[in-house]
């Protein structure tokens, strides 16, 4: 299989989940607030800012890592950082014995239960996004 094919295919996996995680919190942003908050790790001030602003800041980080070649490292860093900090909250949510929604695609409070899972799920996606942060020195290193 072609390198650059996986490679192009990783920057669309990756602009792809963040898209579908977005579209929910941008048209519900007052259930995505109440997602942020039961996790309680943020102060309530930053709640509601916090609702409003993470899933156009997804949504624009998306698209540059699919379609911008200038935006690319930068978009695919953003969503390496953002994927750490949503997975460290998971993770200590986890260990905490919280039984809260996960938030990721949907703020319903029935929707996909804080898990293991969602962890690993979070990891791989760190994965891609390194790939495409390095897709470049890849590139070279094999040739292509």
């Amino acid at each position: 299989m072609n390198v650059r094919f996986i490679l192009i295919a990783c920057r669309v996996l990756l602009g792809v989940v963040f898209l579908i995680a977005c579209i929910h919190k941008i048209l519900f942003p007052e259930a995505f607030a109440l997602s942020i908050f039961r996790y309680q790790i943020l102060p309530n001030a930053l709640i509601n800012v916090t609702a409003i602003t993470l899933p156009w800041v997804e949504l624009v980080a998306a698209l540059a890592v699919m379609f911008s070649l200038r935006f690319k490292d930068a978009a695919a860093t953003l969503i390496l950082l953002m994927l750490a900090v949503f997975t460290v909250a998971m993770t200590f949510n986890i260990l905490r014995g919280l039984d809260v929604a996960c938030g990721c695609f949907s703020s319903s409070p029935d929707a996909d239960v804080l898990g293991w899972g969602n962890v690993i799920r979070n990891l791989g996606y760190m994965f891609i996004a390194g790939v495409v942060l390095f897709e470049d020195s890849l590139r070279q290193r094999l040739g292509q």
